[in-house]
């Protein structure tokens, strides 16, 4: 069946949240952040509600990947939701603009998430310094679409705003995913890394990649279609 993609409506939240717990719910990091099931469980729940705040919010653009013609249990045409992504616009320096806060669930491991928060924010910081640009924040696929192309349908609507307006994009990726923003013109800006405590209680390194996107070094051939 076809995909397409379009903005979110306030009632995908709650699937926006199910789809990101389907796809990052075994993430070491996010294991770390939230140590415990019924932490994590509570977490779905601010996932909707930041979800929801961020649709409202024009200064970003939550988009959703839906399946053309999917049915329903009872056979009514209802198209499913399989992917989302968060594309947050540039902002310009001097420019003032705050984004709605995440409210954490009880129980969240703050000295972890406050420190990754650093580290990441930090990395873009080094590449970007205070240039305006669009930054890929959250992008996930029900992992039973995956590898349908719905990821690259988010992907490209955000390189079509880069191109058509001369400005740069930026993203933090898992490492298994990063071929993926190589193949659409992204290249590595660097490392981010930390050591965190894995569930068994052994000290790990998790790492995460930097990616950027410059439309000024992208030939014709970059894929943005």
């Amino acid at each position: 069946m076809p995909l397409y993609v379009s903005p979110a409506a306030e009632t995908h939240a709650t699937r926006i949240a199910s789809i990101h717990m389907a796809a990052f719910g075994t993430n070491v990091m996010l294991l770390a952040q939230f140590p415990t099931s019924a932490v994590r469980q509570s977490l779905q729940t601010c996932i909707a509600t930041k979800a929801l705040a961020d649709i409202r919010d024009p200064n970003i653009a939550v988009l959703v990947v839906q399946e053309d013609g999917h049915r329903d249990e009872d056979g009514d045409k209802a198209d499913k939701v399989i992917a989302f992504a968060k594309w947050s616009f540039p902002v310009q320096e001097g420019e003032r603009y705050e984004e709605a806060p995440w409210q954490w669930p009880g129980g969240t491991n703050f000295e972890v998430l406050e420190q990754w928060s650093r580290e990441v924010e930090g990395a873009k910081e080094r590449v970007m310094g205070r240039a305006g640009c669009y930054r890929l924040t959250f992008m996930a696929t029900d992992p039973a679409y995956e590898r349908r192309g719905a990821a690259s349908l988010l992907i490209q609507w955000g390189l079509r705003h880069c191109l058509s307006e001369n400005t740069p994009a930026y993203l933090e990726s898992t490492v298994a995913a990063g071929p993926l923003y190589e193949k659409h013109g992204f290249t590595s800006a660097g490392k981010i890394s930390m050591d965190v405590e894995a569930e068994d209680g052994e000290l790990i390194t998790y790492e995460e990649l930097s990616f950027v996107f410059r439309p000024i070094e992208q030939g014709p051939g970059v894929d943005a279609d």
